[in-house]
């Protein structure tokens, strides 16, 4: 039994030891300076901490245990709220939208612009929307984004110039440029959908974790949502994902 014990901490060492160098990678070059890279760090650090310091870490508890039992209790319950958020998210990555009269518009979220070219994540909500586009014809398309400090265009002109570049007509296209957060994309590109009379529900276009939090933001502004999530880089998975795990539960919590 201690040999065993012994292997599996040793495994859980090096699998939790792979995620911690992830998460400081992805810190240090950038798209990981967020609240789920500085805690999936965290985290994951513990945890290595524990397969290495078990039984040292195992003694404290024993004499401490109120301790023990509170922090069992947290760590239960963030298990529970992890693998229902997963469960969420994994379905809601292609959701079908509701249904409609009229073809569903596609809501592209916007993403970081660099050096006037589209970011490696906003590339791929592009060509996820450019799939989609394609295979329904009929369907409008709201390029939704505003212009950071640090970028030459704004994310909506870049989304719309790609989408044209690759053949999708002009007129198929409209363009949000003014939105900061998930919130303002939605409910700008509400009113576009109203102010043009393009349709009453809408497909999301935008990273496939992220599919859930902008349904639930799109459920609350009253705008019948589905999704087709485009896929991330695996490298900068984890700190997204673990970032996305706290959006979801302000979300839910504290978002009007």
């Amino acid at each position: 039994m201690n040999r065993l014990s012994l292997f599996l901490r040793i495994v859980a060492g090096l699998v939790f030891g792979v995620f911690l160098a992830d998460f400081l990678a992805a810190i240090l070059a950038g798209p990981g300076r967020n609240i789920g890279g500085v805690f999936g760090a965290f985290a994951t650090l513990l945890i290595v901490l524990y397969c290495i310091f078990f039984k040292k870490i195992n003694a404290f508890f024993a004499k401490h245990k109120i301790l023990k039992g509170v922090t069992c209790t947290i760590l239960t319950l963030g298990i529970l709220y992890i693998g229902v958020a997963t469960f969420f998210i994994v379905t809601s990555a292609h959701k079908q939208a509701p249904e409609s009269s009229r073809p569903a518009v596609v809501v592209v979220l916007g993403c970081r612009v660099k050096d006037g070219r589209p970011s490696m994540m906003l590339a791929k909500r592009i060509n996820t929307a450019y799939e989609y586009l394609s295979q329904h014809p009929d369907s409008y398309c709201i390029c939704s984004g505003g212009q950071g400090a640090d970028e030459s265009m704004s994310e909506a002109k870049c989304i719309r110039d790609e989408l044209i570049r690759k053949g999708i007509e002009p007129d198929r296209l409209y363009m949000e440029d003014k939105s900061t957060s998930t919130r303002e994309n939605l409910r700008f590109s509400k009113k576009i959908m109203v102010d043009e009379d393009l349709g009453d529900t809408i497909v999301i276009v935008t990273d496939s974790f992220h599919e859930l939090r902008a349904q639930l933001i799109a459920s609350s502004l009253d705008l019948p949502a589905g999704g087709y999530g485009a896929s991330t880089s695996a490298w900068l998975l984890p700190s997204y994902y673990v970032r996305e795990l706290f959006g979801i539960a302000y979300q839910i919590v504290f978002a009007e």
